[in-house]
């Protein structure tokens, strides 16, 4: 099992209807190659975590660098492991919404979003980093954007 985190910028023109698109066609080909994940988008900020076998990930991250709706790709971690963090979602997905929602509202969905996956239940050194980063993302608004 190989698992794999990045996080990137999207493009200026980017919109929400065209994520569900993007899901739509994720959830497809990662049912077919065994891929599950998680998908987090805010603010025009992605972060995704891929885990299948290595050769797939491999591939479906190659096609992923290569697509012109985002930019500044940064991989946060990769590892080997045994155990798949979110193993029953082809690409879970959460929109955290606009800037504004309130620190208190975001860290109640973090913590919703990660008692479903039981992720942090899991041996697992991403979970850690996979965490760190959506902080980063909720609470640093800028700090993707220069990356």
């Amino acid at each position: 099992m190989h698992s794999l985190v990045y996080r990137s910028v999207a493009v200026e023109n980017f919109q929400l209807p065209d994520i569900y698109k993007m899901l739509s066609d994720a959830r497809l080909f990662n049912s077919k190659h065994n891929i599950t994940g998680c998908l987090l988008y805010h603010d025009k900020k992605f972060l995704q975590l891929l885990e299948g076998e290595e050769k797939a990930v491999e591939r479906l991250f190659k096609r992923i660098r290569k697509d012109a709706r985002h930019h500044s790709m940064e991989i946060i971690c990769e590892e080997r492991s045994s155990l798949r963090l979110f193993d029953e979602w082809s690409m879970a997905f959460h929109d955290y919404g606009l800037n504004g929602t309130s620190a208190h509202l975001k860290l109640k969905q973090i913590d919703n979003f990660f008692e479903k996956s039981d992720a942090f239940m899991k041996p697992s050194t991403l979970a850690i980093p996979f965490f760190a980063n959506v902080k980063d993302i909720l609470f640093n608004p800028t700090q993707l954007n220069h990356v």
